[in-house]
């Protein structure tokens, strides 16, 4: 396991300006995948027990030029995929999509946003204050169990309106989604399909797909997503029989996909393995005019166990069974970002400055135009922009952990799980056995990279008990 950690932070080396800024790079990896709490930074000291004099160094690295966070995604997603059997489904890596909605009451941290939360838990409120994050993984499964794999997170925006009109001056984040999806096919050197839920069945999303043609005319990014209950299509028209004066009629026949649950005759059934279990589906597929496009859609109206629905491809080439699969596995993300958030504790950054005036919550902030305020919150931007960054990738780790070593895991696990779900462990479980194991693979192992970098910053043996003694 240590050996696979030592190998994977070695492919960041060359990613860094500096030696040490590489070693402060894995310092904290470790930490983000060691600790149990939640405390920032402060967490990442406890658990690898670093001197305290430490604390403020590692506050520094992430303000730090000596790197780039996008060369840091870009060298994960290619390790990434290099060391894990990523699912490919019609010669197509296989990704997912979504956003998450951060809350975040600081009154000084940058890029803070009001934003609509659409939930049914009554505990949620329906606005809150804090960040979005749209992030991109892939699928990684042993051919029974997948999870989702993090490759790439982003802070992202809604863009202000036009003056006096409703037009976004800039990207919406439909656009910005498919774009970051973009940013990882290409890394990742291959075209994906990407699953995303109902919220992107726009005309954004399929425009900004169109927008993905590589150098041989091949569109890199194609996407599965689900339809609106108000989805309606249109036939192709017939050519007509006789020539007529005006424009010939540019659809034909007009379809409300709902509609089609009520008479099933023509739907044809298969069973699939969906969420791990085997279940028997019915579907029917049509290729149809989608008007917001004004091109032809593949629509997949799917009923199972689950429920009814309707799938939605940019690609025409998917078979239904393919289409049904993909979006299947669109749910993975959201276990993912509830590991991150719970056991990763991904999202629990506090950086702020006092560059940045007291946002009031009854009046518009004002952004400071002096240029060194500026360069402060852009730091500040780029510290919390970092710290997700390097927990999304110690999450990684973790994931591909699990895959590669999943019974030395559950052999040195030493709590107690009443239901096993899964011969494949949790993060949490990961975590659990590296953090007790680590202090004594530091003993017997002391020049195993990993191991001198993280000895040569611990506080002494003696330290916590200096005053009882």
């Amino acid at each position: 396991m240590y050996q696979l950690i030592n190998n994977i932070v070695h492919e960041f080396r060359n990613c860094f300006k500096r030696e040490k800024t590489w070693q402060w790079f894995v310092v904290l990896i470790m930490g983000f995948m060691l600790r149990s709490d939640h405390r920032g930074v402060t967490s990442a000291v406890s658990a690898l027990k670093l001197k305290p004099k430490l604390y403020h160094t590692l506050l520094h690295f992430f303000r730090s030029t000596a790197y780039k966070t996008e060369a840091l995604y870009a060298k994960w997603i290619i390790t990434a995929v290099k060391k894990t059997a990523v699912t490919r489904i019609a010669g197509r890596m296989v990704m997912i999509g979504d956003h998450i909605k951060v809350s975040k009451e600081g009154r000084r941290m940058p890029e803070i946003q009001t934003m609509r939360q659409e939930s049914q838990n009554s505990g949620k409120p329906s606005f809150i204050e804090g960040h979005n994050f749209g992030q991109v993984s892939a699928v990684i499964s042993n051919g029974t169990v997948s999870r989702a794999l993090p490759l790439i997170t982003e802070m992202q925006a809604s863009p202000p309106r036009i003056e006096g009109t409703k037009k976004p001056d800039g990207d919406t984040l439909v656009v910005q989604m498919i774009k970051l999806v973009h940013k990882a096919a290409q890394v990742a050197g291959e075209p994906v399909v990407v699953a995303l839920d109902a919220y992107f069945s726009s005309e954004a999303a399929w425009t900004a797909a169109d927008s993905t043609m590589n150098a041989e005319g091949e569109r890199l990014v194609e996407i599965v997503t689900r339809g609106q209950s108000n989805t309606v299509a249109y036939t192709i028209p017939e050519p007509p029989k006789v020539k007529k004066r005006g424009q010939p009629r540019k659809y034909g026949d007009k379809v409300i996909l709902y509609e089609l649950f009520s008479d099933m005759s023509k739907f044809e059934q298969t069973t699939m393995t969906l969420y791990g279990k085997q279940t028997k589906v019915r579907y029917l597929c049509l290729n149809l005019i989608w008007m917001p496009v004004k091109k032809l859609v593949r629509f997949v109206v799917v009923e199972t166990s689950s429920g009814r629905c309707v799938l939605m491809s940019t690609s025409l080439t998917l078979s239904p069974e393919e289409i049904i699969e993909i979006y299947a596995l669109r749910f993975k993300i959201e276990t993912s970002f509830d590991e991150q958030k719970n056991d990763m504790g991904a999202f629990s950054y506090h950086f702020w400055t006092t560059a940045l005036p007291k946002r009031k919550k009854w009046r518009k902030s004002e952004t400071p135009t002096d240029d060194n305020l500026q360069k402060r919150i852009a730091e500040a931007k780029r510290a919390t922009e970092t710290f997700v960054c390097l927990c999304t990738i110690a999450a990684g780790i973790l994931s591909i952990i699990a895959f590669s070593h999943n019974r030395e895991i559950w052999n040195r696990y030493s709590g107690w799980v009443r239901t096993l779900r899964s011969t494949i462990p949790t993060i949490a479980s990961v975590k659990t056995v590296l953090a007790q194991d680590f202090q004594a693979f530091l003993q017997f192992y002391p020049h195993v990279p990993i191991c001198s970098i993280v000895k040569f910053r611990q506080r002494e043996d003696e330290f916590c008990f200096r005053n009882i003694a």
